[in-house]
């Protein structure tokens, strides 16, 4: 696979955007929050969903001048419309809305509705711990991205229904919680076909209910997506059902049940000041207290050692910003075919 510079792969991006239509400080978003993705290791959602951006583009489901408009608010709460924009635009937006009001308020709630596809949630929480506040994020799909079965039954009835949560650490990156309510993110089963391989054991079922490790099984268009939990998903399945009700219910834009033509990622955060409840000198010792707590856990026998919610993906962005970013070989010759249709310089690749 060709490698990249982080930089490389966001000047890209933000001149794919801008030549489609975005306005320069989205199309830098945007490129922003994939290459983001990338770095951290979720490549599922980074820069291999430009192709299928671009196609939708075309297709007038993701409408590259929707302004993203405050539709209604009080001083701790705002409904958010991104007017079909892309994800990373109108969530990124309603960031700004939630600190701004939390920094006021101290706690604050926005929801967005008619937005595109997102990317990784856990940006958005990530930002607001950066910020020094406690950011919740959970997105839905309406009825268009139904891709999981409701636990104990046999037909695709939710959307992967994903919840991040992000909470400020003085010792470094913050404390990230980032995971769908299905075992995986439907991408990450796209990816494993792209690479050729198998999905991972237990990730989906054939239309059937049957268990299978083949991609094609599910991306078919017939088998599902199982809530997480395994033999307890019924634990997945339940939060799946309030994420499906706080993204999209009380963002407005519907539930899995509401029938929808297109993708909305019905998306509500919420932004908390630490220090509404407790001195920033109490929190930074409590939290560094904690951290170090659970990494001093002894490690199984020849497993690394034990890292906290969200270190992970910094370890992964901490090698990638210096080795580069590998591009799985089809999707670098559809963008590249895209970036030259368009008149986008390309980089070389580090290799």
């Amino acid at each position: 696979m060709p490698r990249f510079s982080a930089q490389s792969l966001r000047d890209v991006a933000q001149g794919i955007f801008q030549a489609k239509g975005f306005a320069e400080a989205d199309a830098g978003t945007i490129a922003k929050l994939l290459v983001s993705s990338n770095l951290r290791g979720h490549d599922s959602h980074g820069f291999r969903v430009i192709p299928a951006y671009l196609k939708r583009i075309d297709e007038g489901a993701i409408v590259p001048s929707g302004q993203v408009s405050i539709e209604y608010e009080t001083p701790t709460t705002a409904i958010l419309s991104g007017h079909r924009t892309l994800g990373h635009v109108a969530a990124s937006r309603a960031v700004e809305v939630v600190l701004e009001k939390a920094r006021a308020m101290k706690v604050s709630a926005v929801g967005v509705r008619e937005l595109e596809h997102v990317g990784r949630i856990g940006a958005y929480p990530e930002m607001i711990a950066e910020a020094g506040m406690v950011g919740l994020a959970y997105v839905n799909a309406q009825g268009w991205g139904r891709l999981v079965t409701a636990f104990g039954g046999v037909e695709r009835r939710l959307g992967t229904n994903p919840i991040a949560v992000g909470l400020p650490n003085p010792l470094g990156a913050p404390i990230l919680l980032d995971y769908a309510t299905s075992t995986v993110a439907a991408n990450k089963v796209r990816l494993a076909d792209e690479r050729g391989v198998d999905s991972g054991e237990g990730w989906i079922v054939d239309g059937e209910g049957r268990p299978t490790r083949a991609p094609q099984d599910f991306l078919n268009g017939l088998g599902m997506l199982l809530p997480f939990g395994a033999e307890h998903g019924y634990k997945g399945y339940a939060l799946g059902v309030m994420v499906d009700i706080l993204g999209g219910v009380l963002a407005g834009g519907g539930s899995a049940a509401a029938h929808r033509e297109h993708l909305d990622n019905g998306t509500f955060l919420i932004a908390i000041d630490p220090e509404a409840f407790i001195a920033k000198e109490e929190y930074d010792a409590q939290v560094t207290g904690l951290v170090k707590y659970l990494r001093a856990t002894r490690p199984l026998p020849g497993a690394p050692a034990v890292m906290i919610p969200g270190e992970y993906e910094e370890q992964h962005r901490l090698r990638r910003e210096v080795e580069g970013i590998e591009i799985e070989a089809g999707v670098w010759e559809e963008v590249a075919a895209a970036s030259t249709e368009l008149g986008v310089e390309l980089p070389e690749s580090l290799d």
